[in-house]
């Protein structure tokens, strides 16, 4: 089996390690790794399995990706003597596999040939304690603390996507600065394809966003194109009314932050070991709301991408 890793990256100062760890994984298959985007740290090292695109300017994640599957796929015309690629994995560039992460990852895909993506999860833990609060508020969906199963959307930080999946679907919406994997598995989703779980394929994430500003920031930026994605798939999502005006969310900003927060941490026991994270997971969600009244307020993105 030949596997393609595929990175984007914007100027990661881990994506050095990122890459050692996928190299250094133990799976029985061709793997190799393509990294799209920029470097100006010069991290990337050289090797025969890793390839880069650079590209002229920023792109989005959604579009590196795409980038990166087209580079791969198409590879196989410049070596007709190797079998084509049959499985895409998108990885950050500030998600570092653990050992075991590549095997977990196509062994739960083999065990379930109905699934049109399987993720990963990452593990709670991080450097400091503001970002390890981050992991809880960000990702507590996609923490190593849920159990295996079915999904209705999933993550992209670390996603296998089967090739004949890929090519049905047609890749990540390039448009979308955040939540273009929520899109992506929703339109999987539609299609068909069940999407799956697998907490046993961990990676450790060593994202930067290690202060206050930053911390804030990320939570805003998400819910500003968050809302707008889940206003377009507003039956799924079984939105009520109010979620169409800005003011509402202005307004209930804490209301609904101090709701999700205990949502979160009743949900799953195990996050009770993180209590000293409430006040940033809660003020995350305070955030998120008033990311959600700005985008409420834009110029939505296009959305008809398929």
């Amino acid at each position: 089996m030949r596997v393609a890793v595929i990175i984007p990256n914007l100027h990661s100062p881990v994506i050095d390690e990122v890459i050692a760890a996928v190299l250094a994984q133990e799976a029985g298959v061709s793997v190799e790794v393509w990294v799209v985007g920029q470097d100006r740290y010069g991290k990337i090292p050289a090797s025969p399995q890793v390839q880069t695109v650079v590209t002229p300017e920023p792109v989005y994640p959604g579009a590196a990706r795409n980038i990166g599957a087209v580079h791969a796929l198409d590879n196989v015309s410049e070596h007709a003597e190797e079998t084509p690629v049959e499985v895409l994995i998108f990885l950050d560039a500030d998600c570092i596999p653990q050992p075991g992460w590549l095997v977990t990852l196509l062994e739960a895909w083999q065990a379930h040939p109905e699934a049109g993506a399987v993720s990963g999860a990452m593990l709670p833990q991080s450097d400091t304690f503001l970002l390890h609060c981050g992991q809880i508020a960000n990702f507590h969906e996609h923490l190593v603390l849920n159990p295996a199963g079915t999904r209705q959307t999933l993550a992209s930080f670390s996603l296998l996507v089967p090739r004949a999946v890929w090519e049905q679907v047609g890749g990540f919406n390039p448009h979308l600065r955040h939540v273009e994997d929520m899109d992506f598995t929703l339109r999987l989703g539609d299609r068909g394809w069940t999407l799956v779980f697998e907490p046993q394929a961990r990676v450790y994430h060593r994202h930067a966003r290690g202060t206050w500003q930053q911390f804030w920031s990320y939570a805003h930026r998400s819910g500003l194109w968050s809302i707008q994605v889940r206003q377009h798939y507003a039956a799924f999502y079984g939105m009520p009314f109010w979620t169409r005006w800005a003011w509402a969310w202005r307004l209930l900003s804490p209301f609904i932050a101090a709701a999700r927060t205990m949502q979160i941490y009743l949900r799953m026991p195990a996050f009770w070991r993180y209590f000293p994270c409430v006040p940033w997971v809660f003020l995350h969600k305070v955030a998120w709301c008033l990311g959600a009244a700005q985008g409420l307020r834009s110029v939505p993105p296009d959305l008809s991408f398929s």
